[in-house]
């Protein structure tokens, strides 16, 4: 069995949106080994992209920003490092944020989840487990828009399980 419990906990993004009203486009390699007790029972290796399409408006009067962010799980795949059964994430997360930018660069954070589901087991079953993870994000007076993914946790839907890295 592989003794590694993770190989990457944080991710980060750094782009430009200058406009008052922008959109732009991120895909984040993300690569994690996170322990899963519920329903599953062993470590997972996960890795893939999140894809974030953030919509950045900035209202120069007020001195504050707001954002859309969808992001989305693309190609996170893994298996299980005693079974070798193969995992897939899947899902999409809306998020929605309004900050002040009148003390310059401001951050915030929130959480998004994804379900992430195996391959049928021997007796049919098939076991599944959310992944979740911060995702920061600073904006700066500037229009630069920091991206910043980190503290993949596991979690079995009941909250039992759960697992921070």
């Amino acid at each position: 069995m592989k003794k590694k419990m993770m190989c990457l906990i944080a991710v980060l993004s750094i782009f430009t949106l200058s406009a008052d009203a922008a959109q732009g486009v991120r895909s984040t390699p993300i690569t994690v080994s996170m322990p899963v007790v519920c329903n599953v029972g062993e470590v997972v290796d996960l890795s893939g992209r999140l894809q974030t399409v953030i919509t950045f408006t900035r209202n120069s009067r007020r001195g504050s920003a707001g954002a859309h962010l969808n992001v989305n799980a693309q190609g996170v795949a893994g298996t299980g490092e005693i079974t070798g059964r193969t995992f897939q994430a899947s899902g999409k997360r809306d998020v929605f944020l309004d900050r002040s930018l009148l003390n310059g660069a401001t951050t915030v954070g929130t959480k998004v989840w994804f379900l992430v589901t195996g391959a049928p087991g021997p007796d049919g079953s098939v076991p599944s487990f959310g992944l979740q993870a911060y995702v920061w994000v600073t904006f700066h007076a500037n229009g630069t828009v920091t991206l910043k993914f980190n503290n993949f946790t596991t979690d079995c839907g009941d909250g039992a399980g759960l697992w921070d890295y």
